[in-house]
């Protein structure tokens, strides 16, 4: 008796199961993550998610942790090379799909997973892709492949103007692209009705319609990320909005975005309007890296204005909680030296915190059931069950309390350091007065503070 054939948006049972594990698994890798716009997100309708792609595999979780709907996962086909790789990425509900740097012939290969993408649309499951084809670590965007062209335009032809078809553009918003435990935001775009725009442009060729749905995605996403134009000016620009929203906003997300892109907005106009005075601005914030980066500064550190004393009693803290982040580091130690190991063999940083996460997810469990055995095989029962409890979290503990030494040292060495306090007075003294000087200025003489 043959087994039935189940396509790949099915449900099943084992699958639903790990997929809470995993939401719950994806939720910890971050100290704060916020959703904006889930209710953007239409109903009764064929849905193709796009999210901007910054952080490897974490930017598919992300897409699939928004809510609990079934989703189908577009890849790049060079990740399935490996047999058992592309069985666990099949059980994924991730998809292959080729690119024009991949070949010609695999190209053609690439037609069959565009027709399933269409036929999974067509049962109002939502797909993602990854619109710009591959990753990059930076706050920009690279070009939009022809992919989600392909599928938006291919689902039209194929259903007609009767059943709608969006794009939804989601904006990922890391806080560190490289550091397990930093924040995320998620903002769901403004949907693009792709039917619709297809069935009122009847003159445009399917040429320059597919080039049309490639700037729509593009504009879409550029409007609810920091974006920055990738040129020689990207650092600077990047550095000075850091400075600036660091200062106005520490927890919000939201508002950290939008001040964002205000200093990038403000940034853009100052080079159009005084270029040289952009171009004095630039010089000194790029020296400004240099130093920040010699002295091991963390852009926090500047940004927060601490007086010596708040440092004193944020590392007197950091030594009362330190026996038990130390008893949190020995538990995980099996983890932490695996991920190490791993980390320092991976030339893409990108994918530094999609390999913990994954090591996390996958081995704590098991050095965790250890742990607990020996733990209840040990000690009496009470003292094992708090034991078995608190250590559960012993490997994200880990990681916050590498952040919080690093962070504080970081404090120490910026508080002391006169020449990089100065060359931030010039930076913000030039930001403010050339760029906006009848707005609210940033308070700099704080640093000077202790």
């Amino acid at each position: 008796m043959s087994r039935e054939k189940h396509n790949i948006e099915d449900s099943s049972n084992l699958y639903g199961l790990l997929r809470y594990y995993v939401d719950y698994s994806y939720m910890g890798a971050y100290r704060k993550i916020q959703f904006v716009g889930r209710e953007r997100i239409p109903k009764d309708a064929a849905v193709l998610y796009a999210p901007n792609h910054c952080d490897a595999l974490m930017d598919a979780l992300a897409v699939l942790s928004i809510n609990h709907e079934r989703k189908v996962f577009i890849a790049r086909a060079d990740v399935f090379k490996k047999p058992l790789l592309k069985k666990i990425l099949t059980f994924y509900k991730i998809l292959p799909i080729n690119r024009i740097r991949d070949g010609i012939r695999s190209v053609l290969n690439s037609e069959k997973t565009i027709e399933q993408a269409l036929n999974i649309l067509d049962k109002e499951v939502k797909v993602c892709i990854m619109p710009e084809g591959t990753h990059r670590a930076k706050h920009s965007l690279l070009p939009i492949g022809k992919g989600v062209a392909r599928i938006a335009y291919g689902y039209y032809n194929k259903m007609g103007a009767d059943k709608p078809m969006y794009i939804v553009p989601v904006g990922l918003e890391y806080g560190d692209y490289f550091r397990l435990r930093s924040t995320l935001l998620v903002q769901i775009g403004e949907p693009v009705n792709v039917t619709a725009y297809i069935s009122s442009h009847p003159e445009r060729s399917e040429h320059d319609m597919m080039g049309d749905i490639r700037s729509l995605v593009h504009d879409a996403l550029s409007k609810i990320i920091v974006y920055i134009e990738d040129n020689e000016d990207y650092d600077a620009t990047w550095e000075i909005a850091r400075l600036t929203s660091g200062s106005i906003c520490k927890r919000n997300l939201t508002e950290r975005l939008a001040a964002n892109k205000v200093a990038i907005s403000e940034v853009e106009r100052m080079k159009a309007e005084r270029p040289e005075q952009a171009t004095v601005l630039f010089e000194k914030v790029t020296a400004f890296i240099s130093e920040r980066a010699k002295a091991k500064v963390s852009i926090n550190a500047v940004t927060s204005h601490k007086s010596i004393l708040a440092i004193i009693l944020e590392s007197l803290l950091l030594l009362v909680v330190t026996p038990i982040y130390v008893a949190a580091i020995c538990l995980s130690s099996p983890i932490l030296l695996i991920c190490g190991y791993l980390c320092s063999k991976i030339e893409d940083r990108a994918f530094l915190n999609s390999v913990k996460f994954g090591i996390i997810h996958y081995l704590w469990p098991l050095f965790f059931a250890a742990w607990a055995i020996v733990m209840f095989c040990t000690l009496p029962w009470y003292v094992a069950l708090t034991g078995t409890i608190l250590s559960w979290f012993a490997p994200m503990a880990s990681f916050d309390y590498f952040e919080f030494v690093r962070l504080r040292a970081s404090d120490w060495r910026y508080i002391f350091n006169k020449k990089l306090k100065s060359k931030y007075h010039d930076i913000m003294e030039i930001f403010n007065g050339i760029v906006n000087p009848s707005s609210e200025k940033i308070d700099i003489h704080t640093q000077q503070n202790g």
